[in-house]
């Protein structure tokens, strides 16, 4: 296959000169309009990190904070594109008090994070609350820094 190439040594100054395509240009030619008509690919929306929610001293409410709202929004945004996803609210405790009060107080703050989830737009049908109480310390208790790292609600995304 060969290429007539105008305006060297003058070879543009005769008759109309007609170009020659090989098959495999040709063939890249389609290629290219093939790719460029393909549908654009579907957006990838990466999962949610982690959420932890720190808690007063025997508490279970909470104030919703500007990182609660983005949370919330990314987790709309990922359940809309990944259907079947769970979340997964585990509440948890220091070491102050039983460990019965401490197991009750871990599910009441879960069950705090799930109802403001589910006032907010999610449906309460995904959302597993559960309690870990003082069981999974994060922090070690002895100090008032620790016992506060303690006190906390994690939420987690669980695909299906």
């Amino acid at each position: 296959d060969r290429y007539y190439v105008c305006r060297v040594n003058d070879f543009c100054n005769g008759p109309e000169v007609s170009q020659q395509v090989s098959d495999s240009e040709t063939q890249s030619q389609t290629d290219s309009a093939e790719v460029a008509a393909a549908p654009e690919a579907e957006e990838i929306i990466p999962v949610p990190e982690n959420l932890v929610i720190y808690f007063a001293f025997d508490r279970s409410d909470f104030t919703p904070s500007e990182e609660t709202s983005r949370f919330l929004s990314d987790c709309k945004a990922y359940i809309e594109k990944e259907p079947g996803t769970m979340l997964d609210i585990t509440g948890h405790t220091d070491a102050t008090g039983t460990v019965s009060y401490n197991q009750a107080l871990g599910i009441r703050r879960a069950e705090s994070v799930k109802s403001f989830f589910v006032e907010q737009g999610l449906p309460a049908e995904i959302i597993e609350s559960t309690s870990k109480g003082e069981s999974m310390p994060a922090a070690e208790n002895t100090t008032p820094e620790g016992r506060a790292t303690n006190r906390r609600t994690e939420i987690t995304i669980k695909n299906p």
